[in-house]
């Protein structure tokens, strides 16, 4: 799998649109459905409420701190390593039509400019969130920075895949999150909710399986 994402640009004021994206989401759905899908090839058979904390944090993708000047990068470097990994997972241990669709999951978005790191979340999940809020890296989709709309909305996301089974603690944890980094993909003002709308709709949410 090669992943080409657009060069960085400087944040310029004007209408909603995506600055850098990994992987390429902006105008092409092959390289985001690709990733989609191996990330929830490589989650939904590991996914356990008896560790939350550790189930989903593979210590050989393990990223960096979410530092400004690294996150693409960073975002990358997981995305090719889970990538790797699963050229030795025996097929019968994926979920069938891993091709995108969400499986009986969601997409949350965290902003990582926003992260107050108060702990809530952390605690609400029994560690899913860490302390940062963030979702673990086994579950990451995409990393973009856009040029938002809205004045509230930071310019960089993170997209993240949760798994079924916890569901209801994110749930809690977008809750009791005062500074409202995370959210559901789509009750976000992200342009990517826009582009998922046919993934995240409350239609597609009830049929757990409908494609893009």
């Amino acid at each position: 799998m090669r992943i080409i994402p657009q060069a960085p640009s400087s944040r310029e004021p004007g209408p909603s649109r995506l600055l850098y994206d990994v992987p390429n989401g902006a105008w092409g759905w092959d390289s985001l459905l690709e990733v989609l899908g191996e990330t929830i090839r490589w989650c939904a058979a590991r996914a356990t409420l008896d560790a939350p904390a550790t189930c989903l944090r593979t210590p050989g993708f393990q990223p960096r701190a979410m530092v400004d000047c690294d996150r693409f990068q960073m975002m990358e470097r997981v995305i090719h390593a889970r990538h790797y990994a699963l050229r030795n997972t025996p097929p019968e241990s994926s979920p069938s039509r891993a091709d995108g669709r969400l499986h009986g999951g969601r997409l949350l978005v965290y902003f990582p400019d926003d992260n107050t790191c108060d702990g809530g979340a952390e605690l609400a999940t029994r560690g899913y969130l860490d302390v940062d809020n963030m979702p673990p890296w086994d579950t990451w989709v995409g990393m973009f920075r856009e040029d938002p709309e809205s004045p509230t909305q930071s310019a960089d996301y993170l997209i993240a895949w949760v798994p079924p089974v916890f569901l209801d603690a994110v749930a809690q944890g977008i809750f009791v999150n005062p500074e409202y980094c995370i959210q559901w993909l789509e009750d976000s003002t992200t342009l990517m909710a826009k582009r998922l709308k046919d993934l995240t709709s409350p239609m597609a949410l009830q049929a757990r399986d409908c494609p893009p």
